[in-house]
């Protein structure tokens, strides 16, 4: 979504909320002539409620990932809470009478708090996966990289056995598995140390010390699939 769009649909969002929020106002402020604290604490606790349901909303939309809770998304909670307040609100302003403060406070805090638990690890949740997202990227960027440099080499090959080699390594590194572990760290670094080195003998037409690179990166390459396949 561009600027432009996200900036539309915020508006449209900004207009939804203050609808609801001044149809809300004007039933509850009609509709309760006797206020007395059990009422404004259930209102305050009910503008909470329409607060956090459009911060949750916007951090939605602005996120390229859902966060989620238990395989449910954070602004379902959202909307689960919002609608709860809402019930719990009404029923202790309908009964302000017979409910204490205490009681007000407390269930409509422990509520709140509920859904700030919820929030939280939804949020947590969603840096992790972000987090690994980012990793993969970076690790099929290097794996791209490192196979675009192989391909450039046998491209301008002119033997045609290493040119054969080179084109299995190229291969063999674009059809790696991207993703990286303690496991492997030590067999990335020497491929891509190998990679280089290959680069350089390739250039100064040293056939021999390229073939021989080439056998260790497709030892290395191999070797590296396998770890990667048995810590899965």
């Amino acid at each position: 979504m561009d600027n432009k769009s996200a900036v539309k649909q915020y508006v449209k969002f900004a207009i939804l909320y203050a609808a609801i929020f001044a149809i809300y106002n004007i039933i509850v402020l009609l509709a309760f002539t006797e206020k007395n604290n059990i009422f404004w604490i259930s209102y305050g606790f009910m503008c909470a409620g329409f607060a956090v349901n459009i911060a949750i909303t916007l951090y939605t939309f602005r996120s390229e990932i859902d966060a989620v809770f238990m395989g449910i998304p954070l602004l379902s909670f959202s909307i689960f809470y919002f609608f709860a307040e809402l019930f719990v609100s009404v029923v202790f302003m309908l009964f302000k009478g017979f409910a204490g403060v205490t009681l007000t406070v407390s269930v409509q805090t422990i509520l709140l708090l509920a859904f700030v638990i919820v929030a939280v690890v939804a949020m947590m949740t969603k840096d992790a996966v972000e987090g690994v997202n980012k990793a993969i990227e970076k690790n099929v960027r290097t794996i791209k990289n490192l196979s675009v440099d192989v391909k450039i080499l046998e491209d301008q090959c002119m033997d045609k056995e290493l040119k054969a080699e080179l084109h299995k390594i190229s291969e063999a590194i674009r059809y790696s598995d991207p993703m990286t572990t303690d496991a492997v760290a030590e067999l990335d670094e020497l491929i891509t140390g190998k990679v280089k080195e290959l680069k350089y003998h390739c250039n100064s037409n040293a056939k021999s010390e390229a073939m021989q690179i080439c056998f260790q990166l497709s030892s290395f390459i191999s070797e590296r699939n396998q770890r990667l396949l048995l810590s899965k």
